[in-house]
């Protein structure tokens, strides 16, 4: 008996999104061919949009909770700042050999560190106080940036790292694939089977999608809220590291843009901002167009006002398309559910008997 090949269904916003690529690529080919379908461009790419995909996993899965971590770049830099100055004023200069590997696993120690004592923070606010997530993580980015700036009075942190660190942002895997690339579909496989073959990633939707069922439900909101919020911060952990080791900087305003890419990024991956349903794999598809987007941009020499103003106006025209899709499925749900109360037998025995 042969048995067929089934594979898995794309859904509507994996769709949209694979459309949305093919026309942002067909725009710039024609408008800038010469720059734009080069090797050393789509090169470039794998270097630069992977920060940007790390920082979208965080802010997607805080999404998934009907929330957002606005934070996560302000972990990112604090990270960076802090490992920039472990590395370039505590580690004794010219170090080597096993005083380097030694330092290096402070470096991430303390990042991983201060990624959980951040997203711990946020989740006291969120899931143990109760204060709604916008507001939490836009004092906590504050309160980060404002910790990063004090290290480093406002300067930032310049030098040569070891090239163990910079081969983490700027070596090549095989000589080929580009090491942030390779960090960010890492981490995209794991958060993607935490939350799609998880109990916690289950958890995780239906908590966004009615909070009050899934209390009653028995699943224990406040763990699954601190608990995603705690693997986002981790992600902007991990984010600054690469920072670090792809810039030989840090700064505590890094990346201020960031933030809006990542929401625009969640949304056009199918990521209700309502909560609960949305698919974690798209937005390898989302991050890249948006990178082709600000790659053609830098092509045409666009400005980064006029950047910020596109960003934003996709981010308002996807919400608003979510939101309209929502409500229509909300609509036929309850149609189909009227016709099938009118077609079910048993409710005309009922009103017989009443």
């Amino acid at each position: 008996m042969n048995k067929k090949l089934v594979l898995p269904k794309m859904n509507d916003a994996t769709k949209r999104l694979i459309g949305f690529n093919i026309v942002i690529f067909m725009i710039f080919a024609l408008l800038e061919p010469g720059k734009f379908l080069t090797a050393f461009n789509f090169e470039s790419m794998g270097f630069q949009f992977p920060e940007a995909g790390l920082l979208t996993l965080g802010i997607g899965i805080t999404m998934l909770t009907a929330g957002a971590d606005l934070s996560i770049v302000a972990v990112a830099n604090l990270v960076a700042t802090v490992n920039g100055i472990i590395l370039l004023q505590i580690m004794p200069q010219g170090a080597s050999g096993s005083t380097l590997i030694m330092y290096l696993g402070i470096c991430l120690v303390v990042s991983l560190l201060i990624g959980l004592l951040c997203g711990i923070l946020n989740g006291f606010l969120v899931a143990k106080l109760g204060i709604s997530p916008i507001l939490a993580t836009l004092g906590t980015q504050n309160l980060f940036s404002g910790i990063s700036m004090i290290l480093t009075k406002g300067q930032g942190v310049f030098g040569v790292f070891p090239k163990e660190l910079v081969f983490i942002g700027n070596g090549k895997l095989f000589n080929l694939i580009p090491m942030p690339l390779v960090l960010f579909l890492s981490a995209l496989v794991v958060v993607y089977i935490i939350i799609h073959h998880t109990s916690h990633g289950l958890k995780t939707q239906w908590f966004g999608s009615n909070r009050k069922a899934s209390y009653y439900s028995g699943i224990d909101n406040t763990k699954t809220v601190f608990r995603t919020y705690m693997i986002a911060s981790m992600l902007g952990a991990i984010t600054g590291i690469l920072i670090l080791a792809r810039t030989n900087s840090a700064k505590y305003d890094y990346g201020t843009t960031y933030v809006l890419q990542a929401m625009l990024a969640s949304v056009l991956a199918g990521i209700s901002p309502l909560g609960g349903s949305g698919k974690v794999s798209n937005i390898l598809l989302s991050v890249f167009a948006i990178q082709m987007l600000d790659s053609g941009f830098n092509f045409l020499r666009i400005s980064s006002f006029v950047r910020s103003s596109t960003y934003g106006i996709l981010l308002i025209l996807s919400v608003a398309l979510e939101y309209f899709v929502h409500m229509r499925q909300q609509k036929q749900q309850i149609k189909k559910a009227a016709r099938a109360s009118a077609d079910d037998p048993m409710l005309d025995r009922k009103e017989n008997v009443l």
